[in-house]
């Protein structure tokens, strides 16, 4: 059994208004398919627009989040999951005023990010 451990993996602090972000799983981490990122976000913060050569799903555990995905944007509440197809453009930002965690699960372990020109 491989344990990720998130003790073993501390987040990293971003400027503002980028939240903090810990890569919970990725191939450093032993996985062969998948990368796994915790999203901590607080009043002001956001994930600029951008995409992913994989698809991706947002799992919002805690708080709200506003999701905009190809231009079409959502509230998404704790307990909710948004599936962003690959290469399509997508962002979220603090919703209201208690944190928000967002999980991203996205089907690589190498992720790479496109933001737009």
């Amino acid at each position: 059994m491989h344990i990720a451990r998130g003790a073993d993996r501390p987040p990293a602090v971003r400027p503002h208004p980028l939240p903090s972000l810990q890569r919970l799983v990725d191939r450093a981490a032993g996985s062969a398919s998948m990368t796994v990122l915790r999203n901590d976000l607080f009043r002001g913060q956001a994930v600029p627009e951008h995409s992913h050569d994989v698809e991706e799903v947002l799992i919002v555990t805690a708080g709200a989040v506003q999701v905009e995905v190809a231009g079409s944007a959502e509230i998404v509440d704790a307990g909710d999951a948004v599936i962003v197809p690959a290469h399509t453009a997508h962002s979220f930002r603090h919703a209201l005023d208690e944190p928000a965690t967002v999980f991203a699960v996205l089907a690589s372990p190498d992720v790479t990010i496109s933001t737009p020109s």
